[in-house]
């Protein structure tokens, strides 16, 4: 098994451009995804805050408390469940660096 997969690497590497590497792949797959999900969790969460909104009108306000400088743009409390996808993205990338880092000491007790 590992003789055919050592030939199909040996193939594709003369055929392919050197900057076609794993790295590469996985970092444009990790790229892919976050477009992926950012475009779909905007569109699942404006239809469901557009049914949860069609039974109750409500405008929200910003009140401005004492010692805050600045109010938080208008577009972060519309909508809130921004937070989820930065908690996501932020969780993927620590387990990407985790990974990387144990693949780095797995293969270097190896050698």
């Amino acid at each position: 098994m590992k003789l055919n997969l050592q030939t199909i690497r040996n193939k594709l590497r003369k055929k392919l451009p050197r900057w076609i590497n794993l790295q590469n792949l996985v970092f444009a797959s990790v790229i892919i995804a976050f477009i992926i999900i950012i475009i779909w969790s905007e569109d699942i969460s404006h239809f469901f805050e557009a049914i949860r909104l069609s039974d109750v009108q409500t405008t929200p306000t910003l009140t401005i408390l004492p010692g805050t400088p600045t109010p938080p743009p208008a577009e972060w409390m519309a909508s809130a469940e921004q937070t989820n996808g930065i908690v996501f993205g932020a969780v993927i990338i620590v387990l990407l660096i985790i990974a990387g880092t144990v693949g780095i000491i797995i293969r270097d007790r190896t050698q």
